[in-house]
């Protein structure tokens, strides 16, 4: 005798703080968190834990993959797994357009620094330009192998004070990276790329482009950081020739290796990114920690740069005195040009230690004042974690004009959860 059963289907889904799929970020404020929430976005209280708003589209199915925040304050860009990106108004909470370009799950959204331009990468590999204000896309960037997993808007001087995004989709560059090890600068005038950086060796999981748009630092799934630095004006003037003189390869080679910076962690990175202020750099990794990098000042690397120098100095006339100096003429002109590096001026700073995996970090936008920074508790990082719960930690910062020796400063704690 066969049997029918009722057939039951999920109708609701409750309890859910933060998916493992997507990321969080800070609103304009810093006192928001909007949050993936498998198929829909929720708007956190930090501070409070309550729910200030949940944002949901009845004719989407697929869960959320990125969120990104927009510079005017109010619009965010929600990418999904089916390749679709709407795009959110805090204000009213409600879709004000959806974008579709994308053949697979959207991995990376970044605005530019006018937000009239947002760039998309996903696992079909493509990265694709869209005008937020005439809602449509403008062009293709094609050229990665594998999933995008980072991108970053470069500004170049051509594209600074643009105020449309007609203006600034053909000004300035991008840096992308992808799964295929490789690190692509693409110039959005010619809409190609100009440089591949191919000395990494395995995926590259996350880039970030300092504020001042001086260094790019990408991670991998070995114990080092890579560090670069970018000569966007190097691109501006062959860019200015249009042709009309004769430039080589060499010539648009505006990233340069600078170093690379060792890190605690043994597992491979989830995310990187620089503090508003820039004085600070976030690695996230897959072991349950974020390690915070300082950035030295030009006068702390000059006097460091003089300590090494008076040692080696001392080297030198020591082994004079023992005979065994056969060239010091070489080495004499070495320490008198010292050469700076990456590990010269990013300094590991402090470790935060998560309870879970964590999924995405982000830096509250208020704290783009480095002197205001300095006189606050500290700088606080919002961390999502893989076990349904998103955390906000402060992390003590010494006050302007003292190093960290001087401020005696605590340990990570956490401020809300």
């Amino acid at each position: 005798m066969v049997k029918s059963y009722l057939r039951y289907e999920a109708r609701s889904v409750f309890g859910v703080i933060a998916s493992p799929t997507g990321n969080a970020v800070f609103d304009h404020s810093g006192k928001l968190s909007i949050t993936a929430a498998l198929e829909s976005v929720i708007v956190w209280d930090i501070k409070k834990g309550t729910q200030v708003a949940r944002w949901s589209d009845s004719d989407n199915k697929a869960e959320v993959t990125r969120i990104a925040r927009s510079p005017n304050g109010k619009d965010y860009a929600v990418g999904y797994a089916d390749g679709s990106i709407r795009l959110f108004d805090l204000t009213n909470n409600t879709v004000n357009v959806v974008l579709s370009g994308h053949r697979g799950r959207v991995s990376a959204l970044e605005f530019d620094s006018t937000g009239t331009v947002l760039a998309s990468g996903a696992r079909d590999t493509d990265i694709i330009l869209w005008d937020v204000v005439g809602e449509v896309g403008l062009y293709r960037l094609r050229g990665h192998k594998d999933e995008i997993t980072g991108i970053a808007f470069v500004a170049g001087s051509a594209a600074i004070g643009t105020a449309s995004a007609l203006h600034a989709s053909s000004a300035g560059y991008i840096v992308s990276s992808s799964k295929d090890t490789l690190v692509k600068l693409w110039d959005l005038r010619g809409r190609h790329c100009v440089q591949t950086l191919v000395t990494h060796r395995s995926e590259v999981w996350g880039l970030a482009v300092s504020p001042d748009g001086r260094l790019l630092v990408t991670g991998t799934s070995d114990m080092n950081l890579h560090v670069w630095t970018l000569d966007m004006a190097k691109l501006d003037s062959v860019a200015s020739n249009d042709g009309k003189g004769e430039t080589s390869a060499n010539d648009w080679e505006a990233i340069a290796e600078y170093g690379s910076i060792q890190r605690s962690s043994r597992d491979r990175v989830v995310e990187l990114r620089f503090h508003p202020s820039g004085l600070y750099l976030a690695c996230l990794s897959a072991d349950k920690q974020v390690e915070v990098f300082r950035s030295r000042q030009h006068a702390e690397i000059k006097k460091k740069m003089a300590r090494r120098q008076k040692r080696y100095r001392e080297k030198r006339g020591k082994d004079k005195v023992d005979g065994s100096d056969h060239d010091g003429s070489d080495h004499e002109d070495e320490a008198e040009t010292p050469t700076i590096t990456a590990a010269d001026e990013l300094t590991s700073f402090k470790v935060v230690r998560t309870s879970a995996k964590p999924v995405s970090l982000d830096f509250s936008p208020t704290e783009a004042d480095a002197t205001a920074l300095g006189r606050q508790s500290g700088m606080h990082i919002l961390v999502a974690q893989n076990n349904n719960s998103l955390h906000m930690w402060s992390v003590p910062v010494p006050p302007p004009g003292m190093t960290t020796k001087q401020a005696n400063l605590g340990e990570p704690s956490l401020a809300s959860s």
